[in-house]
C-alpha cells in the first residue's frame, strides 16, 4: 500500500479511536469541544486536546512501520517531528521531548519490514512510552518495580493510549496485506 492509503487508513482509525474514547467516557467531548480547542492555549489539558492527541497518535502509529525506509513520507514525517520537538522544547515539556525523541529514532535502527511490522510492536511501544511517562511524572509509583497491581492500574489509566497505538499499527498491517 502507498503512503496515501496508509494516511487515509490512519485518519479513519484515529476517528474510530476518538469515537470509542468519547463513547466510553474516557474523553469528554461534545459539540462545543472543537471550538474550545481552537480557543484554548497549549497548556490547557482539556478533552479537545486529549481527543486530538489520541487522533494524532493513531495516525502516527499507522505510518510508523514504513518510517524505516528512505522515502518522501519519511522526510515529511521527520520534518513534522522536528517541528513537534521544537514546540515541546519551547514549552519546556522535556519529559515528552525525551519520549518522542526516543520513539522517533527507533524505526531507523533496523531494516525495512523488520520489527516495525511485527504484531507485538504497538504493545511494546505503548508500554515503553507509558512506563517512561509514569516514571518521569510519578517516580515513586514505579520505584518498587512492576507488580501485577501496578500493571493493571496503568492499563486502566492509559488504555486509550494503548488502543490508539494498537489500532493505528494494525491498520497499517491490514492495509499492507491487501
Amino acid at each position: 500500500m502507498k503512503f496515501r492509503g496508509h494516511l487515509i487508513g490512519g485518519m479513519v482509525a484515529g476517528a474510530v479511536v476518538v469515537g470509542i474514547a468519547v463513547k466510553s467516557g474516557a474523553v469528554a467531548f461534545d459539540a462545543s469541544s472543537p471550538f474550545a480547542f481552537i480557543q484554548s492555549s497549549l497548556n490547557d489539558h482539556d478533552s479537545a486536546i486529549a481527543a486530538a492527541g489520541l487522533f494524532l497518535l493513531t495516525l502516527v502509529m499507522s505510518l510508523f512501520p514504513d518510517l524505516d525506509t528512505a522515502s518522501v513520507p519519511q522526510r515529511w514525517f521527520f520534518r513534522a517531528a522536528y517541528v513537534l520537538l521544537l514546540i515541546l522544547l519551547l514549552l519546556k515539556q522535556m519529559d515528552m521531548f525525551a519520549i518522542v525523541t526516543l520513539l522517533l529514532l527507533l524505526p531507523l535502527l533496523h531494516r525495512h519490514r523488520g520489527w516495525t511490522h511485527s504484531k507485538m510492536t504497538p504493545f511494546v511501544l505503548s508500554a515503553f512510552a507509558i512506563l517512561v511517562l509514569v516514571y518521569i511524572q510519578e517516580p515513586r509509583m514505579v520505584s518498587g518495580g512492576l507488580s501485577a497491581d501496578l500493571i493493571v492500574t496503568l492499563f486502566q489509566e492509559y488504555w486509550t493510549i494503548i488502543m490508539a497505538c494498537v489500532l493505528g499499527h494494525y491498520t497499517h498491517l491490514v492495509l499492507d496485506s491487501r
